[in-house]
């Protein structure tokens, strides 16, 4: 070791420091073979592999031989220890005189730190791996480790393929770069699966790569995708398969749009009531909710005409709100023909009954609707249009159906439909009103006790703003059915079992007490100015005429059910009158007297479930508007005019 290893330590051409360091590397393994534990021999060794000018270094064997000779170091002899102490000397001073297996464990430490040094900066996979598997307890495993990973991120980057980065996460779980590597994997599957422009690829993508930051951008371009095929097909299967498929896609609201022009569409083609209804349960407003409504409306009426009489029909119409049970109120004309109809219904997400106001042209297509009213059930009952179009409708508001009567009603909405007032009333039921030209309102009804269950006739009369002016108080008893106004502003009321005249003010004018037996419940003016009362006696129906100064012009009576409610008389532009009533089996009968009160024809409208009138106006010449509920589990509202 002194002659070959010192000189080649000492020497400083490369030619020498080689030649020494072979022929010592020769000596240490022939002498080995005679004596593979021979210390001295495995620490030169060690020497020879781990000097760093040496050519043929190598620090695993370098570390390799040192840790042998560590394990036979008790073998030293002293001429060893003397050659040793010689060698530390040369490499350090500060290692003169120290115990030897201090020195030693300085020696095993640069040993060491020489081959981990050489495996981090020559940066090669095979250096690591020779490293991980020849020193598996070195404690610079973990880093080698580590720098084993790194080097197999760094080829697996540099392929850059998914199957590339799957390698890599597979055979090491655990490396410190298998998140970056997914994520690579990941943004190189995503380019993938863009370039090949296809649903399924992109679904595919999704499937494999849940966890994937770039799954949001692709589910918005699936829904792009699905939507832009479906549209393609142009279905109402396929619009709605993407519907339910990407209910959160952008193109949610086209689908909609599209969607809602199919099912216009599907619905026109078939024509039919149920199609009508999926299309209104769908889209319950907006134009093409119009023109389907307005559809369905005809197709009702052409079905319920199979079950009316044969009469001079100009149109019938059958209105439903939502397959809702639809019930009750009125109608009134404007003075270009239009038809504002008001009804009683519940909106798809409440469970009390409101106001139904719908705007029908001359013919009886709708043209708008709005439904309107206040706290618990509604009915309307009654309503009317002023000379300047200014809506009035009266009713019952706050009551609970079949159980708390509420309160007497009315509100007025301006010709744009604007509210301008909502005010409950000192009454229990509002059956009729008449409007003033100035924009005041007579309102009958009724007032009911509930504690002797009796019910006292209820007169009143509100200002423009609603605001009652007065009421007044009556020993006749009974339900004020119906108020009509003259053209100098008196009243006439019927009254139940009397009729009789007031001025604005409300102070009696005339009056005329009924026979026992006899209920007057309606009152209109015929085309002369006359004043014509109507009811039911027992033994029908009766009317009356007088003049406004309550002098008689003629008494008529008439076959009717004694049990009918007859609450509208009509004039026609012949002079007769019209005096419509619901039977008792839920019929419509409609009978004509002329200006003389001679009694003509009689006229019967029915169905299968049962009718009941709403309201009847005269609308020109010999013509009627009609409104009226079908009855039955979900009732509807028929408007139809015909010439009687």
């Amino acid at each position: 070791m002194s002659n070959n290893v010192f000189k080649g330590m000492d020497a400083s051409a490369q030619q020498d420091i080689d030649d020494q360091f072979d022929k010592a590397r020769e000596g240490f393994l022939k002498l080995l073979s005679k004596e593979p534990e021979n210390p001295m021999a495995l620490f030169g060794l060690s020497v020879v592999y781990g000097y760093d000018n040496y050519t043929r270094r190598d620090y695993f064997q370098a570390w390799h031989y040192f840790q042998q000779a560590e394990k036979l170091a008790a073998n030293f002899d002293a001429d060893a220890i003397a050659l040793l102490n010689e060698y530390f000397f040369k490499q350090d001073k500060r290692r003169r005189n120290r115990p030897l297996n201090k020195n030693m464990e300085w020696e095993r430490d640069l040993v060491e730190e020489r081959l981990i040094k050489f495996v981090r900066e020559e940066n090669q996979l095979d250096h690591a791996l020779r490293f991980i598997k020849e020193f598996p307890d070195s404690r610079y495993l973990e880093n080698v480790v580590h720098i084993r990973n790194y080097i197999e991120f760094r080829k697996a980057e540099n392929i850059g393929t998914v199957e590339a980065f799957n390698q890599f996460v597979a055979t090491y779980p655990d490396a410190a770069q298998v998140k970056l590597a997914r994520e690579l994997r990941n943004q190189v599957a995503y380019k993938q699966a863009l370039a090949k422009q296809s649903l399924s690829a992109l679904k595919a993508f999704v499937h494999e790569y849940s966890d994937a930051i770039q799954v949001e951008d692709v589910k918005k371009r699936m829904g792009v995708m699905a939507y832009e095929e479906a549209a393609r097909l142009r279905t109402l299967e396929a619009i709605e398969q993407f519907m339910r498929d990407y209910p959160n896609s952008s193109k949610m609201p086209d689908a909609k749009i599209l969607q809602r022009q199919l099912l216009f569409e599907w619905a026109r083609r078939v024509n039919t009531i149920d199609a009508y209804n999926q299309f209104v349960a769908l889209y319950p407003e907006g134009e093409m909710y119009i023109d389907i409504f307005n559809l369905k409306a005809k197709v009702m009426g052409e079905s319920l005409l199979m079950d009316f009489p044969m009469e001079n029909y100009k149109f019938i119409k059958g209105f439903d709100n939502a397959k809702q049970s639809d019930y009750g109120g009125d109608l009134a004309l404007r003075s270009n023909g239009e038809i504002l109809l008001i009804a009683n219904t519940i909106q798809a997400d409440k469970t009390n009954y409101d106001s139904w106001l719908l705007g029908l042209n001359a013919d009886g297509t709708m043209k708008w609707n709005k439904i309107l009213g206040n706290v618990y059930d509604d009915q309307v009952n009654r309503v009317q249009i002023s000379a300047s179009n200014e809506i009035y409708v009266a009713g019952i508001t706050n009551a609970i159906k079949d159980s708390i009567r509420g309160k007497g009603w009315i509100f007025k909405l301006d010709a744009n439909g604007k509210n301008s007032y909502n005010r409950t009333l000192e009454c229990s039921e509002v059956m009729d009103m008449a409007v003033y030209p100035d924009g005041k309102v007579l309102v009958g009804g009724y007032t009911y006790h509930p504690e002797d269950s009796s019910i006292s006739p209820y007169l009143s009369k509100i200002n423009e703003n609603g605001r009652k002016l007065w009421d007044r108080s009556y020993t006749q008893g009974g339900i004020i059915g119906g108020v009509v106004l003259h053209p100098d502003n008196t009243a006439f009321v019927a009254g139940g079992s009397w009729v009789f005249a007031i001025d604005e003010q409300g102070y009696l004018q005339w009056e005329v007490l009924l026979t026992e037996g006899e209920k007057a419940s309606a009152v209109n003016l015929d085309a002369t100015g006359k004043v014509v009362f109507a009811g039911t006696n027992r033994n029908g129906g009766f009317a009356m005429a007088y003049d406004s100064q309550g002098n008689k012009v003629w008494n008529t009576s008439f076959a009717l059910d004694s049990m009918a409610n007859l609450n509208k008389i009509t004039p026609l532009a012949d002079l007769s009158v019209i005096c419509s009533a619901t039977t008792a089996d839920n019929s419509i009968i409609m009978t004509k007297i002329d200006q003389t009160g001679k009694v003509g024809q009689t006229k019967k409208f029915n169905l299968p479930q049962g009718l009941r009138l709403n309201g009847i106006e005269p609308a020109g010449g010999n013509f009627v508007m009609v409104s009226a509920t079908r009855l039955g589990s979900n009732q509807d509202i028929l408007v139809f005019k015909l010439s009687l």
